[in-house]
């Protein structure tokens, strides 16, 4: 093996050389590698061992540990033998163990087995000689394949998470992703209905669906909370119009934060809670169907978006299909800001320590800062308009 920039460590017993590996490419041309490699002598043979690093005082730091392994009678490292294949499933497997929710797991499983995918392709299975180049040209792969910005962003956060577990395990010799870094993107713009559009959905929707919407809007609710409140959760008698306590909607039965939370409610929206019928725990329930002919059974979100967006054409607004359920969430959130609601009330309400989607509609509808700008005026004569041509 040939190595360029050579550098003898001094102080190393077995004397050790630390350098860059020259390789040779299939049209006889050479090209150095920008990581280092350990060459040492012991006992009449030869010794090799690639560091990993493209840090020289690592790679210092690195030839004086395997003196140190030698003197304990280790002289060949530990061969690490791990596919990335096999890093997913054994990552999954933990996951799974611990109780992630379904979603959360199958998110896990696509992002993983993107990067099978990409490993396959490209011909670079092992886990082992993963570096962070590969990283990097597999998050171009991603690009190149049409996965948006936020999306390759969760990808690469799940790819150094499970690199930094393994490494932990004692599954690979070092993480190789532990020096790279990422910014999270800026959150891209979602639908949000507009005060007139919610008005004009509770009109024209049924009785049975407007309840629902209407607790969404005036609530800021997911649709998995709405469907596992009970009437148990809200207490009229609370407070001054009553509360609504929020504690299921996740996995495990929780929310999804894991949380309990507290919700003032809107004397508003009473006339739509007092139209449904008390008859099961669950304060929305399914239709009768051939299945369940006397009712009772959980809201389906998936029928309920169907026909949300049926109501979103039926009522002529301007590319239905955009609109989700969850656009009711986005707009509590930005009925919250044009109210001046206090910050922190809206977190609470929303069950987020943080949240940048609200931060983008309190920055939208912040009265105060547009009146404070409008304070900021120089003692200057406002431009003249310019002569017209030809005079």
């Amino acid at each position: 093996m040939k190595l360029a920039n050579r550098h003898a460590c001094e102080g190393t017993v077995p004397r050790i050389t630390i350098g860059q590996r020259v390789y040779r490419r299939a049209d006889g041309s050479r090209y150095v590698s920008n990581t280092w490699t350990a060459q040492w002598s012991y006992e009449g043979k030869h010794h090799y061992e690639a560091l990993q690093t493209r840090r020289k005082d690592a790679a210092l730091r690195k030839a004086f540990s395997i003196c140190e392994r030698i003197r304990a009678g280790e002289v060949k490292p530990k061969k690490y033998a791990l596919t990335i294949a096999e890093m997913r499933e054994k990552y999954l497997d933990l996951k799974r163990g611990e109780g992630r929710a379904p979603k959360t797991v199958q998110k896990y499983e696509a992002g993983l087995l993107s990067l099978v995918a990409w490993s396959t392709t490209v011909g670079r299975r092992s886990a082992t000689s993963f570096t962070a180049d590969d990283f990097w040209r597999y998050n171009r792969w991603l690009a190149d394949n049409g996965a948006s910005e936020k999306t390759r962003y969760d990808r690469l956060i799940l790819i150094k998470q499970a690199f930094k577990w393994a490494h932990k395990q004692k599954l690979l010799a070092e993480n190789p992703l532990v020096g790279v870094s990422l910014s999270e993107p800026t959150p891209t713009e979602q639908p949000c209905f507009t005060p007139d559009q919610v008005s004009t959905l509770l009109r024209e929707a049924d009785p049975h669906e407007a309840a629902i919407y209407a607790t969404m809007a005036y609530l800021g609710l997911r649709i998995g909370e709405v469907r596992e409140l009970r009437w148990s959760d809200i207490l009229f008698d609370a407070g001054e119009h009553g509360v609504v306590v929020v504690r299921r909607g996740g996995s495990g039965g929780t929310t999804k934060n894991r949380g309990v939370r507290r919700i003032p409610l809107n004397p508003a929206l009473k006339p739509y809670l007092d139209t449904v019928e008390r008859k099961f725990e669950r304060v929305f329930t399914a239709r009768p169907s051939p299945k369940h002919p006397a009712g009772g059974s959980p809201i389906s979100e998936r029928r309920l978006l169907l026909s949300l967006k049926r109501l979103c054409k039926r009522c002529g607004f301007n590319n239905p299909n955009q609109y989700k359920l969850h656009t009711f969430r986005h707009v509590f959130a930005s009925m919250c800001a044009r109210s001046n609601i206090a910050y922190k009330y809206a977190l609470t309400w929303l069950g987020h320590s943080d949240s940048k989607i609200l931060d983008i509609y309190y920055t939208m509808f912040d009265d105060v800062a547009g009146e404070a700008m409008q304070t900021i005026v120089y003692p200057t004569q406002p431009p003249s308009k310019p002569p017209s041509e030809g005079k």
